[in-house]
This record gives C-alpha cells, sequence and structure tokens, in this order.
C-alpha cells in the first residue's frame, strides 16, 4: 500500500510540476520520510535550496537513499544535502549540480602593459550577476587547464573588481605589479555567489554520522568543498566523482568543477575510506584528511588547565578524548586525557601571545574563541606550544585507487596518522601532489605517525609559479614551526614508509622529507625531466639540484 501511494504521490508531483523546468525533488522526499529505502525515481529534480535551503536528513539509521542515476539542479550556490548524526547509512546512484553554477568564466581581452589591471569578458552562457574575484584562475586557451607557471589569486590581490557598465566585461586592478604571467587571450574563472547573505557552504555534508557510505555520487559544482565531513566515523566513499559537468550546445565547456576541495574530512574519530573515485578540476585540493591544532596562550599548572585559542566556533572536544602535545619546536611530546571542557574570551594578549609567535598565521584576527582544557596531567608546556585532539584527527583512513588532479594545489593532502596513501594516480597539481604537513599556518593537525605511502603514480605537479615559501617536492612530508628558520628536527611525524612510488615531469627536489623519525624510503622511481628551475622551499633551504632531499630525519 506504501509503495502504491508512494507512486500516486510522485505522479501527482510532477504533474503538477510540469509548468516548471523540473519537478522538485522536496515532496519526493519529504512522502518517504521513515522508509528503510528512498527512492528517486530516474530523472532531473530541481532541489529548491534558494527557497527551503539545504535537504536535511537527521538520525537516520539503516537508511538506503537510492539515487537510481537520478541528476538533482540546485538553485542556489548553497548546501545541497545534509546528513546529521545518521547512522549505517547508504547514498548512491545520483549527481548534483548547479543552475546557475557556482563560477563563471570567460578571456581576458585587454590587459595593461605595466601589469596593474587586466580585463575579462564573460563568455555567452555564464553568469555576470553576482559574480565575485575571492578565487581567480587563469587558464591555457590552448589545453582548456589551468596555466602552467601560473598562480591563483584572491580578493587580497586586487585593489578593485567592478563590472564596466551593462557590458559582459569587468576589470581586475591589482595591489602591485604581480603577474601570474598571463595575457591576452588567455581564460579566467571567477566566483559566482548565491544573492542570500551567508549561504551555507558546500554541496554534501555529513556531520556526526557513522558508517556512512556514499557511492556513484558525482558532484558538478559546490560554493566550497563539494563533500564534506565533519567530525563523522568511519565513512566510505567509493566511484565518487568531482568533475566538469556539460553544457548546452554552442556554449563553451566548463573550466571548474567545485570552488575548493573536493573530498574533505575534517576530524573524523575514524578515517574514511576513499577509494575508486576522481576528483579533479576544483578550486584548492583533492582529497583531504584533517584535524585542527589549537596554540597554547595559558597555562595553570596547579589547575591542571590550558587556555588555547581557535577561529573554529565549535572546536571538537569531548571529556575523555586524549590530547597530543607538540612543543612549539615542533616535535610531539606527551598525551593527556581531557577531564572538563570550558569556554573563555579571549583578551587581546592572549591573542598577541601566539600572533607573536606565529606571525605567519593565517586569519589572525578570526581567533576570537577560546576554549579551557583541564588535563589528568599536565606536563611541563610554554606559550605557543600546541595540542589537537588525538580522537578526532582522522586515524585509520585508506585512500587508494583514486584518479585526482588538473587542480591549483594538492592532489592528496593528509593531516593524519594510521593511514595509508595506495595505488593513487595524481595528475596536473599546481602543488605537491601528495603532502604530508599539518601546515602550521592554518593550525592544522595531527601530526603524522604510522603513515604507508606506495605504488602511487604522480605526473606533472608542482607546476605552479616559483614560491620559495611553498613546501617543496610533488611527495613531501613537510613540517616547520612558528618562526620558520629551518623545518623542525626528527620527531613532528614518526613510522612514515614511504615506497614504489613513480614520479614524472616534477621539478626538483621531487621528493621531500623532513622532521621524520623512524623515516623509511625505498624502490621509489623519479623519472629526471629537465624543466625550468623551480625555487618553491628555498626560503627552507630546498635544494632543488636533486630528486630527493632530506633534512632533519632519523632512521
Amino acid at each position: 500500500m506504501n509503495r502504491i501511494f508512494y507512486l500516486l504521490f510522485f505522479l501527482l508531483v510532477s504533474l503538477t510540476a510540469s509548468a516548471r523546468q523540473w519537478p522538485e525533488l522536496k515532496p519526493i522526499l519529504d512522502a518517504q520520510a521513515g522508509s528503510a529505502v528512498i527512492n528517486i525515481p530516474a530523472g532531473t529534480y530541481l532541489l529548491n535550496n534558494m527557497t527551503n535551503g539545504a535537504y536535511q536528513f537527521h538520525n537516520l539509521s539503516n537508511v538506503e537513499i537510492r539515487g537510481n542515476n537520478s541528476t538533482i539542479i540546485c538553485n542556489s550556490q548553497e548546501l545541497a544535502f545534509r546528513f546529521l548524526n545518521c547512522t549505517d547509512i547508504t547514498i548512491k546512484d545520483l549527481t548534483i549540480d548547479y543552475d546557475p553554477l557556482c563560477f563563471t568564466q570567460g578571456v581576458i581581452v585587454a590587459k595593461d602593459p605595466t601589469n596593474l589591471w587586466f580585463e575579462v569578458e564573460i563568455d555567452t552562457g555564464y553568469a555576470v550577476d553576482n559574480v565575485r574575484h575571492s578565487r581567480v584562475q587563469f587558464y591555457d586557451p590552448a589545453t582548456r587547464q589551468l596555466k602552467r607557471n601560473s598562480i591563483t589569486t584572491s580578493e587580497g590581490h586586487y585593489t578593485s573588481f567592478a563590472r564596466i557598465g551593462t557590458t559582459r566585461k569587468f576589470r581586475l586592478t591589482k595591489n602591485a605589479a604581480w603577474v601570474a604571467f598571463e595575457k591576452v587571450g588567455d581564460l579566467v574563472v571567477l566566483d559566482v555567489v548565491s544573492t542570500k547573505t551567508n549561504p551555507p557552504a558546500h554541496c554534501f555534508m555529513l556531520e556526526k554520522c557513522t558508517n556512512a557510505t556514499v557511492q556513484d555520487v558525482t558532484i558538478y559544482g559546490s560554493n566550497s568543498f563539494s563533500f564534506f565531513e565533519r567530525d563523522s566515523r568511519n565513512s566510505h566513499y567509493n566511484r565518487c566523482k568531482v568533475g566538469r559537468g556539460s553544457m548546452p550546445p554552442g556554449i563553451p565547456a566548463r573550466l571548474r568543477s567545485g570552488n575548493a576541495d573536493g573530498i574533505h574530512s575534517s576530524l573524523a574519530s575514524v578515517g574514511p575510506l576513499i577509494e575508486n573515485c576522481e576528483v579533479k578540476h576544483n578550486g584548492d585540493d583533492c582529497i583531504v584528511i584533517v584535524g585542527r591544532s589549537f596554540p597554547v596562550c595559558r597555562i595553570d599548572t596547579s589547575a591542571k588547565t590550558m587556555h588555547v585559542l581557535s577561529r573554529e566556533g565549535l572546536p571538537i572536544f569531548y571529556v575523555g578524548d586524549t590530547l597530543q602535545h607538540v612543543l612549539y619546536a615542533g616535535t610531539k611530546a606527551g598525551m593527556m586525557k581531557i577531564t572538563a571542557i570550558a569556554t573563555f574570551t579571549p583578551t587581546a594578549a592572549d591573542r598577541d601571545t601566539i600572533t607573536n609567535r606565529y606571525p605567519e598565521l593565517l586569519f589572525k584576527t578570526s581567533y576570537t574563541r577560546g576554549t579551557i582544557l583541564t588535563v589528568d596531567t599536565l606536563p611541563a608546556m610554554g606559550l605557543g606550544d600546541l595540542v589537537y585532539n588525538e580522537n578526532h584527527t582522522g586515524k585509520g583512513f585508506m585512500v587508494r585507487n583514486n584518479k585526482v588532479g588538473a587542480n591549483r594545489s594538492r592532489g592528496i593532502l593528509i593531516k593524519s596518522s594510521h593511514g595509508v596513501v595506495q595505488d593513487n594516480e595524481i595528475a596536473g597539481t599546481a602543488m605537491n601532489g601528495i603532502l604530508v604537513a599539518p601546515e602550521i599556518t592554518w593550525m592544522g593537525g595531527g601530526f603524522a605517525d604510522n603513515v604507508e605511502i606506495k605504488y602511487n603514480k604522480l605526473f606533472e605537479c608542482m607546476f605552479e609559479k616559483t614560491n620559495q615559501g611553498m613546501p617543496p617536492g610533488a611527495l613531501s612530508v613537510w613540517y616547520v614551526n612558528g618562526i620558520p628558520q629551518v623545518p623542525a628536527t626528527a620527531g613532528a611525524f614518526s613510522q612514515i614508509n614511504v615506497h614504489h612510488n613513480t614520479i614524472e615531469k616534477c621539478p626538483y627536489p621531487a621528493m621531500v622529507f623532513a622532521s621524520v623519525s623512524g623515516l623509511m624510503q625505498t624502490s621509489n622511481t623519479v623519472v629526471p625531466y629537465p624543466c625550468q628551475t623551480r625555487e618553491h622551499g628555498k626560503r627552507w633551504g630546498a635544494i632543488n639540484t636533486v630528486s630527493v632531499w632530506n633534512i632533519n630525519n632519523t632512521p
């Protein structure tokens, strides 16, 4: 009876939606609330997130959502689906796209000879309204790939950004005569934003979910991350795709997929299995597994408390969790258990304590949240030391048999432990193909140990314009502390095993290992590549005449 009712309801929805381009998805999902199997019949549907926001699935258990190869179109550049507190769920066989898209694109039609401005004319079929210059990327018109020896720029690179009258042209005026080696005829991609105030970020989100399986789900756009999980456990992404969707005949092909990361796992209690996925052409990293580090601004030895800062509103701490202590110098020290948690409002002195020790910290003014952590045993620690939650770094992850790249940053970025990166193909990343690093300017964490990187193929990575402060190496394990002079001594990382990887068409040093206690590297192949010399990492003393650069490691 329920099945007959559902089919009749779907027919009614389809008929009443005939005046619109697509039937709405929300009534179809609403009608199946409480079902163990939720079916989306094959077809194309409107997810009206402009009116209704993201579709929310809360507290599901043992539920399977079958997309049946349907396509869901979002009409606002914001979150599409949010799964909260769900257990043993499966979402499969569907595609998510946006109309209007989350970006626009065009061609450089004029450029100042002194490199102070350039003008972009937007392609036919792409948006000219609600355009932003928060992420400006340059593409080669011949390959329609990211321009080699160039950079991605943002609002901070420009003093003004404005549409020229009622034309399809925009002028971007630089804050200095920097160069991305852009020229007339190059292609440019810009962000497009929702008309809403503070639209929710990302496309597909798992939050506090356990044993979620996401299979054969394709995402062709996002205002930020395409797949995002936070504080989840043991997720499985299989045969998922982040890519460039199609356009109608006569409209230039898309240049970008999602605006930022492809698959981003943050603060997982057990890391994800990400396999057989394809993540390409997105605006930032392809696959990320990350925790979060917190700088210590006050210490009370008698009370066994520390005050830590954060720019996140809801940092993940639970009583009973284990904190890892990292010395300011960069080596891991002792561990401790959280016995109590409270909040506080940081003072200007608290913030100065941290920003003075981390002068290159990003988003300094956002470190306005404070947490007081009481622990069972407080080790000797100093101001500016770090702690991170050992229970929420994505430990136990597996990233295997994926194809990633054609993006402006890293292919696979690991800030976690007890995991494997295996049999992946990484091609065309502007920065590192595989990077293991907490990236302390972002206060990322943790500091990896017991990580195995094997049988990966890296091709044409690190093609971005030279940046002497960028971590060097197509395959890199890397850490520098707050006031960086050289990489930290051995002990930031431990038990890192790198073997049977192949690196081609990447500048030297192709492999970089720093600050590792228990480094094993065997049977890796770096194919010599006579290319333009790069100076990535020169600030830290990187040697760009050797295929492998080791510094401050122990076997």
